[in-house]
């Protein structure tokens, strides 16, 4: 990561004044507000993943002040997500939110607010250009500005952002650092339409991984040894940015193959060509090495057991699963 401003070495007494006079290529000089000047300090560093700008920033407390709603940043069109590892409480034009670790943020700083933090803080973020996440989300009110719970897909979008931090951007090859940010971009697309109801729409790079990984799953589906190391390195990729794919789909590389496993077993039970063929026979062909584990997990997928399944399939011609609800 590249230090972009440093009080170090600077004499205590001064370090808010060398502030004003050198964060004019950063933010407006006026725009923040020391709450002891002579404690201040602050120390930013930046590095590109991209088009994205992945940034921490450990600073003393203070005010940010934006009472007109005017641009403060000096750099382009850009939306801020913010991963606090402190406390920041931000008041805005119609609500007031407190945002710290427990939460993230996709934060506008040219809307009117004040923000204020009475602790020292340490705040991670990607600044994201609007044009990069419209692709990908409809950018609203319901989006900006809110906090966002860190959990599921949020909670690995920080994981993301802390660990693209800790080892720097410079550190990934070139066709890393591409997935990496269609990566995060992706999960940032994803909390954030959870958020307002939106349905996300993923970068070209997932879709394809996707699909990778998918069809290595159903190559592996009658292969009692299959795991997740092993699916991910048949789709060409690492187990971990496998899982984070599938988290985007609410779901993971055991679960889908064990879902995929069950609607191979409920199709060949339900085949008439395929009635004389025994029940262990069809969950062994598939993967299964348990028979009682195959039967519960059946009976909880489509609410019958097994055989019950045949029985009321090969009566009625038809019947209506879980899975159809």
């Amino acid at each position: 990561m590249q230090t972009i401003f440093s009080t170090a070495g600077v004499p205590p007494a001064d370090a808010f004044t060398y502030w004003q006079d050198t964060c004019d290529k950063i933010l407006r000089p006026d725009y923040i507000e020391a709450i002891d000047r002579k404690a201040f300090y602050a120390h930013i560093e930046t590095e590109p993943l991209g088009d994205l700008a992945v940034t921490s920033w450990e600073m003393a407390p203070l005010i940010a002040r934006n009472t007109n709603g005017e641009d403060m940043l000096r750099s382009g069109d850009s939306l801020l997500l913010l991963c606090p590892n402190s406390r920041i409480a931000v008041e805005l034009a119609d609500h007031s939110h407190e945002f710290n670790d427990t939460n993230l943020c996709l934060f506008d700083i040219q809307t009117k607010h004040v923000s204020q933090a009475l602790h020292p803080i340490n705040l991670l973020g990607v600044g994201i250009p609007c044009e990069a996440l419209a692709r990908r989300v409809r950018i609203s009110k319901e989006i900006i500005n809110q906090p966002i719970a860190a959990q599921g897909e949020a909670a690995l979008l920080a994981g993301l952002v802390r660990e693209i931090i800790r080892i720097g951007p410079s550190s990934l090859s070139p066709a890393a650092a591409v997935l990496v940010r269609e990566q995060m971009l992706d999960l940032a697309a994803v909390a954030l339409g959870n958020l307002a109801g939106l349905m996300p729409r993923l970068g070209a790079a997932s879709r394809l991984a996707t699909l990778k990984l998918r069809a290595a799953i159903d190559r592996q589906l009658a292969n009692p040894d299959a795991d997740r190391h092993s699916i991910a390195a048949a789709a060409g990729i690492s187990e971990r940015h496998a899982n984070r794919l599938l988290a985007l789909e609410g779901t993971s590389i055991r679960r889908l193959l064990t879902e995929r496993r069950l609607n191979k077993c409920r199709e060949a039970i339900a085949d008439p060509l395929q009635r004389q063929r025994s029940i262990s026979d069809i969950a062994f062909a598939h993967g299964f090495r348990d028979l009682s584990h195959f039967t519960h997990a059946f009976k909880d997928r489509f609410g019958l057991a097994p055989r019950e399944y045949r029985i009321a399939f090969c009566s009625s011609g038809t019947i209506k699963s879980r899975a159809a609800k």
